[in-house]
């Protein structure tokens, strides 16, 4: 679920980009892309909010499954309120003044870093390998120091965010690809 997710995302704001003339990665938030009447294919890109909004905590439970730790409910919780977020982000879209837009998106990209560095202790606990769990908290630090980045005006503002959410995204596909190899 997590690297469907993680490469359904990819894809789709690629394609989402590509038909959007005026857009720019650098200079435009991600969910820009998600504007109707402003991109058009809109559609795709909050189908791709809405895939990870479901896929990322139901994706953190089957992973908990069975792991007897003490931060499996915070990791769980962080999980949902990332999904939470992303489903805001793909139903209330941004530019319309509307506060739970921004709302919406600052509760996804903290919450998902921040499970990040949540669900790479639980994964440690379980028996996960050191260099996994050094991984997940260099990935998790620098989607919240790019989080920062983004709530402090940083220019390119594109860039930043990017860096918050690419995190997210890049650490589910990365502990996907790392418990199945492992054969958990």
């Amino acid at each position: 679920m997590w690297i469907v997710a993680a490469l359904g995302f990819f894809v789709a704001e690629a394609i989402t980009a590509a038909a959007s003339s005026d857009y720019g990665y650098l200079k435009d938030y991600i969910s820009t892309l998600g504007v109707p009447g402003r991109s058009p294919r809109a559609d795709l890109m909050n189908a791709a909010f809405v895939a990870q909004g479901v896929l990322f905590p139901v994706g953190a439970v089957l992973t908990t499954l069975g792991v007897h730790a003490r931060k499996v409910l915070p990791f769980l919780s962080l999980a949902s309120l990332n999904g939470v977020g992303n489903l805001v982000v793909a139903f209330v879209h941004s530019g319309a003044g509307s506060t739970w837009h921004v709302v919406g998106a600052a509760v996804a990209i903290a919450a998902g870093n921040s499970a990040v560095l949540t669900g790479s202790s639980v994964l440690r606990r379980a028996g996960g390998a050191r260099i996994h769990l050094v991984a997940s908290v260099a990935i998790g630090g620098l989607g919240l120091l790019c989080l920062l980045a983004v709530a402090s005006g940083a220019s390119p503002v594109g860039l930043w965010e990017r860096g918050s959410v690419y995190a997210i995204f890049i650490w589910q596909a990365y502990t996907a690809v790392y418990l199945l190899s492992r054969g958990s």
